[in-house]
């Protein structure tokens, strides 16, 4: 009889021991998830992932994707630059710094074309033309990319820029501020700002969007590109099926926004973008979201930022990026 116990006894030792290893080997077999970073500033960038950020579905197994938004697009150049976010949707021009100076970041596309739009109560102004001569316009960033882009239209046009007064503000919501108060009758105003404005000044009038002229003026399909998808090369590397299904994701998402403004705001509210659920709805036809590929864009890219050169090769890095810098799925 003890004997038999003694052999039970050595069984269950032996069972508990081959369970323990076989646990063991489990655990260190168990692969922690990649972590993905992806960042956006306040505005429509923000928008643009709000919902993706607030359920964040799984994009592919064995994936972790990480929202942050920050609060300004210097917040944000600063994460770029020290190479804290894995994909960022940031200012194009930035996307070309980006790549100057970390050489690790690649444009996958574009995620909004223009959003500007020209407004006045002057009824001489008809648009990003000559009629602006003598008039007194309101813009932002000046010798930054609203600026530029404004002053390539109107010299691609041979319009007399000196013969305009520009009044420029360092934030959309101060200028803003002048044309409610009807200190300026003129100015160049990004959405979503600019539904809020038309609602306490109903005497301005949309007159046209920057990007629609600059389709017309440059000839090209659509517009400039104001906001940039990039990605950084060692991600694009080692995980091209992550990538593919993050775009497409993206894309998705996107088109999910433009249909579902007031849900999209309220996702994007909580997020902590800085926008009204119910201004997004007046604004959404206006603010140019849409992802466009960058295989689709190219030209656009190039066109842009040789405009950009031209006048001030700073907000490029010191120079137009090469070829290596457009991710072209394969």
């Amino acid at each position: 009889m003890k004997k038999i116990i003694t052999v039970l006894m050595s069984l269950l030792i032996t069972s508990s021991l081959v369970v323990g290893c076989s646990s063991s080997n489990e655990e260190e077999n168990v692969t922690e998830p990649v972590t993905v970073n992806v960042g956006a500033p306040d505005g429509l960038p923000g928008i643009a992932i709000a919902k993706l950020s607030q359920e964040n579905p799984e994009i592919k197994e064995g994936y972790k994707v990480k929202y942050n938004l920050e609060a300004t697009s210097d917040a944000l150049s600063t994460d770029v630059m020290k190479e804290a976010l894995d994909i960022a949707i940031v200012p194009s021009n930035m996307a070309s710094i980006a790549y100057n100076k970390t050489s690790n970041y690649q444009i996958a596309g574009t995620v909004g074309m223009g959003s500007f739009y020209l407004v006045s109560s002057d009824k001489d102004v008809n648009g990003l033309n000559s009629s602006l001569e003598g008039k007194e316009v309101g813009n932002i960033g000046k010798g930054l990319t609203p600026d530029i882009t404004v002053q390539a239209l109107l010299r691609e046009q041979e319009v007399d820029s000196s013969a305009i007064t520009f009044n420029y503000s360092n934030e959309a919501s101060d200028l803003v501020s002048l044309l409610a108060t009807k200190k300026l009758t003129t100015g160049i105003v990004p959405e979503p700002a600019l539904s809020g404005l038309l609602t306490k000044n109903p005497n301005l009038k949309v007159i046209c969007g920057v990007n629609d002229t600059w389709k017309e003026v440059f000839k090209n399909e659509n517009g400039y590109p104001q906001s940039t998808l990039i990605v950084k090369s060692s991600l694009i590397k080692d995980n091209p099926e992550f990538m593919k299904d993050f775009i497409n994701a993206l894309d998705e998402n996107i088109k999910w926004t433009n249909e579902n403004p007031k849900e999209s705001g309220e996702y994007a509210a909580t997020f902590g973008v800085n926008v009204k659920p119910e201004l997004l709805v007046k604004a959404i036809d206006r603010t140019n979201l849409k992802f466009i590929s960058i295989s689709d864009c190219k030209d656009e890219y190039t066109n842009y930022y040789n405009s950009l050169l031209s006048f001030n090769p700073k907000v490029l890095g010191g120079k137009v990026p090469d070829e290596n810098i457009y991710y072209v799925e394969k």
